[in-house]
């Protein structure tokens, strides 16, 4: 197995670090109005949304839960306006995780958060799904259920000043419930207007008291879509099948969304007060889904290497005779590879013209009567299209303190670690250097694995000043941060 590794170790101390508070309850005043509580952008204990200097929009778990749409990248869409994400057709990896883009930025410009604390990266470079997003690799927002979040909190400002480089177009902190008691259950079904993509949703969340003064908040999600297809004609195959080959599918290059399969989501979130100035806290996930989708369609007229010479374009044929198990060479099969003294080379049918494809037809029946020689065609005469996809398995656990000293100073020391897998495949396919007594059609084409450790030492004192309308706080903190991405190599075949 050949391993590919690059590993980054980075440790750093800043002044004015972003410190996690503790929540506060809602209070109404004297409108009887709600003020919306947050905690991105600040380094204070928890503010109102209309008291916060930077622009941060604040949209609550309901918002998420009341939409129709299931995935979190879509929810995201609707609700947040410089937020920007497409489907991904026939894109590689972009297919299977969605590169999104917050004001106009490649995703890894755009920090993302859940409780405050940084969420690892995704497994996926953006090799392809538009040239903005190209070479970035930004977190997998699409394995956190809308039913396991209290709110969403989004800075759609730069705040590269306070959170480091990769928050240049903003900072997105999912805020997961903490509720001690209750149970909510969900489901959701529908399809797409066509009648394509069938979708079935289950999500499942409940608290639990830990002792007189802790919580523990569980939510799992199970969600299966069907593809859906928004396909034209090609005009490449309308030819075949008007030149008499009606082994070629009407629609042989399916354009939509792909296949969601066995997509498990289940995130905790916990806290145990160890005195009233401190408490120990926990959250994490797991999550786990299969995506297949569709690719591109190979012509059986003119793919190279597979149904012809990728040098001159004549018809690909194998001379499969054999001594002892081994090629001879003796077949003599038109142009073949493996022959001591092929015939000409055959070329496939001018499809406009009616002898050409009777000869291609008539050369075609006899190469396939003929036991010492075989081509493609005769296995796929209508051509194919390959199913590309992968295994998405993320999981991540975050365990820390926080409190206060009797100083009056806030802390809060943390641990995280996170990784991101993904197993690609290639189904519905071949490889002809096998032979044709080795038919395999999938493949295992190689993993993405990405790693992430923190430690995180962060800290604030409010300092009174008289000339100030409210404390003045000073915050600092440590680092270490410790990154890996693999690469590993899928099957020889």
């Amino acid at each position: 197995m050949l391993k590919h590794q690059k590993t980054a170790l980075a440790l750093s101390i800043a002044v004015a670090t972003l410190v996690t508070p503790t929540f506060v309850p809602v209070a109404l005043g004297a409108s009887d109005t709600i003020e919306e509580v947050v905690v991105t952008g600040t380094r204070r204990a928890a503010r109102s949304a209309t008291d916060s200097a930077v622009p941060v929009d604040v949209f609550s778990g309901s918002e998420l839960q009341n939409q129709g749409t299931s995935d979190m990248d879509d929810l995201l869409r609707t609700l947040i306006p410089s937020y920007n994400v497409t489907r991904q057709s026939i894109s590689d990896a972009a297919t299977i995780m969605r590169p999104a883009n917050l004001r106009g930025l490649p995703p890894d410009d755009t920090l993302i958060l859940i409780n405050g604390k940084r969420r690892h990266r995704g497994a996926v470079i953006a090799e392809a799904g538009g040239s903005l997003s190209a070479g970035s690799q930004g977190p997998d927002v699409s394995i956190i259920p809308g039913i396991a979040l209290k709110q969403v909190e989004v800075l759609r400002d730069g705040a590269s000043a306070q959170y480091g480089s990769d928050a240049i177009a903003g900072v997105i902190n999912f805020i997961l419930k903490d509720d001690a008691e209750g149970v909510t259950v969900e489901l959701k079904t529908g399809q797409y207007y066509e009648g394509d993509g069938d979708m079935a949703q289950l999500g499942v969340n409940a608290g639990f008291p830990l002792g007189d003064a802790g919580f523990l908040n569980v939510s799992l999600e199970y969600k299966t879509q069907d593809a859906t297809s928004r396909s034209q004609f090609r005009a490449d195959s309308d030819a075949l099948r008007a030149a008499g080959n009606l082994a070629v599918p009407a629609i042989p290059q399916i354009w939509g969304a792909p296949e969601l399969d066995d997509d498990y989501k289940f995130f905790f979130n916990s806290a145990v007060e160890l005195s009233p100035n401190q408490e120990i806290y926990a959250f994490g996930n797991y999550a786990e889904r299969k995506v297949d989708g569709g690719f591109f369609f190979r012509n059986p007229n003119n793919r190279g290497a597979i149904f012809t010479n990728s040098s001159d374009g004549s018809r690909l044929v194998f001379d499969v005779t054999a001594t002892n198990g081994l090629p001879n060479g003796t077949g003599n099969c038109p142009g073949s590879t493996g022959s001591a003294n092929p015939t000409p080379a055959i070329f496939p049918a001018d499809l406009s013209d009616p002898a050409s494809v009777a000869a291609d037809n008539a050369n075609l029946a006899a190469l396939a009567a003929d036991p010492n020689c075989w081509v493609r065609n005769e296995v796929d005469p209508g051509g194919y299209t390959p199913r590309f996809g992968a295994q998405v398995y993320d999981w991540s656990g975050v365990l820390g303190v926080r409190g206060e000293f009797a100083s009056g100073m806030l802390y809060d020391f943390s641990g995280s670690y996170g990784s991101s897998d993904v197993q690609f495949y290639l189904n519905q396919t071949n490889n002809n250097s096998l032979g044709p007594d080795n038919l395999q059609t999938e493949f295992r084409t190689g993993d993405y694995t990405q790693t992430e450790l923190n430690f995180n030492a962060d800290l604030s004192y409010p300092v009174d000043i008289d000339a100030f309308y409210s404390p003045l706080n000073v915050g600092f903190g440590a680092e270490y941060r410790r990154e890996a991405f693999e690469i590993t190599q899928g099957e020889e075949a």
